[in-house]
């Protein structure tokens, strides 16, 4: 995964995996200006069959997208899930 000095806009979406939150990680991906990282509470990413053939899919295998399991009320996660992240969207 390339950091976040290297060039590239990396962002956080917390909720990730809610659904207005897919929607905006999609959005996101396709702008080609950021790589997001989604952020919610299951242990590991699940991909429905279209998620794993289109642009989700495609940004985890290349490393445009990565997935970390946060919760927000634990404070040590938030840490690590936006460490060096500028920019953050949070699904309500």
């Amino acid at each position: 995964m390339a950091a976040a000095g290297d060039g590239v806009r990396w962002c956080v979406v917390t909720g990730g995996r809610g659904f207005a939150a897919r929607h905006l990680v999609t959005m996101l991906l396709r702008s080609g200006e950021w790589w997001v990282r989604v952020a919610d509470l299951p242990p590991a990413i699940t991909l429905d069959r279209d998620e794993e053939e289109g642009i989700l899919g495609a940004a985890l295998r290349e490393g445009r997208a990565a997935y970390a399991s946060a919760d927000l009320r634990d404070k040590a996660q938030v840490a690590r899930g936006v460490s060096s992240l500028p920019f953050c969207f949070r699904d309500r």
